[in-house]
């Protein structure tokens, strides 16, 4: 990929042009290169350095243009900064609806993620099949990454904004704040909306419009959501196990179970996120939204009353009754749950068994309304962005030949377990190795 501008950085044997006004020598240099095999890529994520890697040979040259002034700055942030970068567990039902999805994955796999690693020097372990390198650090994934893009003497220019992107006479010219890059093959990994603390600002999808693709809606996912009730700041912080099922329209859409979250304003935890993009794309459509939560969902509702019924002929307070419960369910939820059918004041003894049937409800069928979620800067992911439909097997736009897409600019988003790493390391690989015009395994 070749850059004309104020200074130009290679990190190759061409060696440092530092020369503001670019002698007609160094030009001609430049003109020759851009007429050989040249990749340029958007984006110096997890796709994008997997994209560079397995672009770059004898043959080709190939430049990442980065926004931020390091790679993988998104990486640093997965896993709660551990990483998770793939799932022993890998399954075309981890990614929503996109079987074509899970055929990219499987030309480099689970396996061949964990070889690569250990390539690299990463030892890893796996708890409940997430896999994490042994560090616990996701630095030392970034790092290693970035150390293999380096080595494989990949051009990176950093602090790039891209500004613009058109292509004239057989080449793709990519204009930055203050460089021009030329190339025949063009690579666009630079995410979608989710992490924009981290630089995301959804330009991938603005270029794919601009080569006439159609983008499906985004928004945000793997997000908390925020809920109508107004008791939610009394049990912020409280975790408890169970069953989060959505409903949309009045009809259900999705289901998990987990470690639910709470917070100030409704719910949370890997549950939650794995049913969000469903209410997040109802949201948008105007849809009424709600979730039902069962605590008990390895209970059955008759087994719930037997075990209130059995506390509720030995304790006759309120406090007790709490108490008496911490061995089933969180107290504060108890507490709230107690307090929202009965008030503070009625004591357990005063209880029907119609108000014992009434708080097995609760136990089992806690309703919630979805309002809507936090906003992308609380995202894992993107759901939403260019289709498959629209690129080949080999991820080619079929709009424009020599444009290629990976990672999250893509309408692909899966599971929280390391999944969504797991197709950027996959489609970054796709991408490179046909952009370069190579070939997989």
């Amino acid at each position: 990929a070749i850059a004309e501008a104020k200074t130009v950085v290679w990190n190759g044997p061409m060696g440092v042009f530092e020369n503001p006004q670019l002698a007609e020598g160094t030009r001609s240099i430049a003109r020759a290169l851009a007429q050989s095999d040249c990749t340029s890529i958007i984006g110096g994520g997890a796709s994008g350095m997997m994209a560079a890697i397995f672009s770059k040979n004898d043959h080709n040259r190939v430049a990442i243009i980065e926004k931020n002034e390091r790679l993988g700055r998104k990486l640093l942030a997965t896993g709660n900064g551990r990483c998770n970068f793939t799932n022993g567990r890998m399954d075309k039902d981890a990614y929503f609806g996109n079987e074509a999805a899970f055929k990219i994955i499987q030309r480099f796999s689970q396996q061949d993620v964990r070889s690569f690693f250990s390539d690299m020097g990463i030892l890893f372990h796996e708890r409940e099949g997430y896999y994490y390198p042994r560090s616990n650090q996701a630095l030392c994934v970034r790092d290693r990454l970035e150390q293999t893009v380096l080595s494989a003497k990949v051009d990176v220019y950093t602090g790039c904004n891209v500004e613009e992107i058109s292509f004239a006479e057989d080449l793709f010219n990519v204009e930055t704040n203050d460089q021009r890059f030329t190339a025949k093959a063009l690579i666009v990994c630079c995410g979608g909306y989710a992490y924009p603390q981290g630089g995301n600002t959804g330009f991938g999808l603005h270029a794919a419009k601009h080569f006439s693709h159609r983008i499906i809606p985004c928004v945000p996912a793997l997000v908390p959501l925020n809920c109508g009730e107004s008791f939610y700041k009394e049990i912020k912080g409280v975790r408890a196990f169970g069953q989060v099922t959505l409903f949309v329209d009045e009809k259900k859409a999705a289901s998990d179970v987990g470690e639910i979250q709470f917070t100030k304003s409704g719910i949370s935890g890997i549950p939650v996120f794995n049913i969000s993009r469903y209410a997040t794309k109802a949201l948008k459509d105007k849809k009424k939204v709600y979730a039902v939560v069962d605590f008990f969902c390895d209970y059955s509702k008759e087994e719930v009353y037997a075990l209130l019924i059995k506390e509720k002929d030995r304790i006759h307070d309120r406090e007790s009754f709490l108490t008496s419960y911490e061995g089933y369910i969180n107290d504060k939820l108890a507490g709230l749950f107690y307090d929202l059918l009965f008030g503070k004041r009625k004591s357990i003894s005063s209880l029907s068994d119609a108000d014992m049937d009434k708080l097995v409800s609760y136990y089992k069928n806690f309703r919630t309304d979805i309002r809507s979620s936090l906003d992308y800067s609380y995202a894992q992911v993107t759901s939403g962005g260019v289709p498959l439909s629209e690129v080949t097997d080999d991820l080619e736009s079929k709009h424009q030949k020599g444009l290629y897409f990976a990672g999250e600019v893509l309408d692909v988003d899966g599971i929280c377990g390391g999944y969504n790493l797991q197709w950027a390391w996959s489609s970054g690989y796709v991408a490179g190795c046909h952009a370069a015009k190579g070939k997989d395994k």
